[in-house]
């Protein structure tokens, strides 16, 4: 039996910039944050880019456009703030997916794209397709 469809979606501002200045500014706490010069826990490699992250809170298992809308409503916890940095601080709205079964398809509501274009967002999809044609159940 294959693994079923795993995706998330998150919010990125990178660069030069202090985290807990984001996180002041904000009002929010981030999910994962990191100052350039800090080692990668995996990789013990320097990190070459300061990063302030803030993630869907939805289950992996959850459909892509479900996940950009969480992080969205995140967002507007603090819109100007938020808009204004993602300007400064070339904001991302980063999707992630990894495809163990066919590939579900992507369709962007208008509202979704709207919200991505009140807080000034650029967009990156890393998609994974790990399904195969030999199935281990035939």
């Amino acid at each position: 039996m294959s693994q079923s469809n795993e995706s998330y979606a998150y919010f990125a501002l990178t660069g030069t910039l202090d985290p807990e200045m984001v996180s002041r500014r904000t009002g929010i706490a981030p999910t994962d944050s990191w100052r350039k010069g800090d080692l990668h826990p995996r990789t013990r490699r320097e990190r070459k880019f300061d990063r302030w992250e803030l993630a869907s809170r939805l289950p992996r298992t959850e459909e892509l456009e479900l996940h950009i809308a969480d992080v969205l409503v995140q967002l507007e916890a603090s819109p100007i703030e938020f808009a204004a940095l993602a300007k400064e601080h070339s904001g991302r709205m980063q999707l992630v997916g990894y495809f163990h079964e066919e590939y579900p398809g992507l369709v962007f509501s208008a509202s979704l794209v709207a919200g991505l274009a009140k807080f000034n967002l650029s967009m990156d999809f890393d998609f994974y397709a790990l399904w195969s044609d030999a199935r281990d159940d035939t």
